[in-house]
């Protein structure tokens, strides 16, 4: 599955009015998980919601 698929698909879990344009911070570490982002070493979850609360 390519990045773009992943975050359409994540964008909407859970949320039946979501578009799959834009994404909740729930939903963010798990697309991060699914794409091998958080490696829990390097990048933990923590490292992933710090990142999502300074671009949102």
């Amino acid at each position: 599955m390519s990045c773009p698929e992943a975050f359409r698909r994540f964008a909407v879990h859970g949320d039946t009015r979501a578009t799959g344009k834009e994404m909740h911070g729930k939903n963010w570490p798990k697309l991060c998980k699914d794409c091998q982002v958080i490696d829990g070493k390097n990048v933990t979850v923590t490292d992933t919601d710090i990142v999502f609360s300074k671009i949102k």
